[in-house]
């Protein structure tokens, strides 16, 4: 799959963009711009667009991280990589199930419109294949019973990348959209209850890490107070229990001051 070159906007005239510095900022999946910095908006929901936003950009940076070093691992690295991908996999298949099991029906529900979220659905099931394809693969290097590959995995990540990359970025103007139902929809205390619920779920130690160890926190100039928890709690998340798999977290795009860093392997 070929790569990308763009991470950022400069619609904002007060925060100069600059060339990408880190290999993951480059893709193959693109960072996504928040309604919050292109735009200024702040209703409720541009907020929860900008914050959707930047929950997909953890994903992202975990897939760019993953493809860039997927094909230089060492053998000494092979089970904590392969955990590494498995924590990404896991991740994004939580975000997703929260959506379609809770936010998308409540969504319709509210609206009282049963087929407002089916574009997003059918994002959901065009990279479905190839990506449960890639979980199975990880699972089954975890077992033993495959040897790991670094070729494998990218080839098998490159099946779904791109409808999946299309899927995180579309999502923002959906949400942005549903303005036309503002009436009915709450969509700030919407979303903050399916992120609970998605979160509630989640392992402290080899999951949670993966999102708060892929946040950058000098995103669009350091303008995001992300992820929306006290930060007694960001500090436990990332330096408590990100240090429980510390040889997993390695490989992210972030260090443990959420700054970013230079990718752990270099081909």
């Amino acid at each position: 799959m070929s790569t990308t070159t763009t991470t950022t906007t400069t619609t904002t005239p007060h925060i100069i963009s600059t060339p990408p510095q880190y290999a993951w900022q480059t893709g193959p999946m693109k960072l996504i711009p928040t309604p919050k910095f292109t735009t200024g908006e702040k209703d409720d929901f541009a907020h929860s667009a900008s914050e959707m936003a930047l929950v997909h950009n953890c994903i992202i940076r975990a897939f760019n991280t993953i493809y860039h070093q997927a094909p230089h691992i060492i053998p000494s690295d092979y089970v904590s990589f392969t955990s590494y991908c498995i924590s990404t996999w896991e991740c994004l298949e939580a975000h997703h199930t929260g959506e379609e099991e809770f936010m998308f029906p409540e969504i319709q529900k509210l609206t009282g419109i049963q087929d407002l979220m089916a574009i997003n659905i059918s994002q959901h099931a065009a990279f479905h294949t190839g990506f449960h394809a890639w979980g199975a693969w990880l699972q089954a290097v975890h077992a033993g019973t495959e040897t790991f590959d670094g070729k494998k995995c990218v080839e098998l990540m490159d099946a779904f990348t791109e409808p999946l990359a299309q899927h995180l970025a579309e999502e923002i103007p959906t949400i942005l959209g549903l303005r036309e139902y503002k009436d009915v929809l709450d969509i700030r205390a919407l979303m903050k209850a399916e992120a609970e619920k998605v979160m509630a779920a989640m392992s402290k130690t080899t999951q949670l890490p993966l999102i708060f160890l892929n946040h950058d926190v000098t995103y669009e100039g350091g303008i995001h107070n992300f992820p929306p928890v006290p930060t007694p709690v960001v500090w436990v998340l990332r330096e408590v229990f990100g240090r429980w798999h510390a040889s997993w977290w390695k490989f992210a795009a972030c260090s443990y001051d959420g700054k970013p860093k230079d990718l752990h392997v270099k081909g």
